[in-house]
């Protein structure tokens, strides 16, 4: 579920916002690390590892959404004004 969450919030624009990209990093590198401790046969310590990935991923989807929803509310923001200054025109 990490991982899925970790591609939605790349799909959703977690790269290019900084707080957004921080957390998909350590989400990403949690997940390999969970990995590594799977092959090792430490199936505990990698199931906390992952839970702290989801959380991460979790963490960069609702970042990148925040970020979008406040640049469309700019982008309405300035439509309304060009509307107001075309009314009064």
């Amino acid at each position: 579920m990490a991982q899925a969450t970790v591609k939605g919030a790349e799909v959703g624009g977690a790269p290019t916002e900084p707080k957004a990209a921080l957390h998909l990093k350590l989400a990403k590198e949690q997940i390999a690390k969970a990995n590594a401790l799977i092959a090792d046969g430490e199936n505990e310590e990698a199931a906390r590892v992952i839970a702290r990935a989801q959380a991460d991923a979790d963490l960069a989807l609702a970042l990148a959404r925040q970020a979008n929803a406040r640049r469309e509310t700019q982008e309405a923001r300035e439509q309304i004004e060009q509307i107001k200054e075309n009314i009064i025109k």
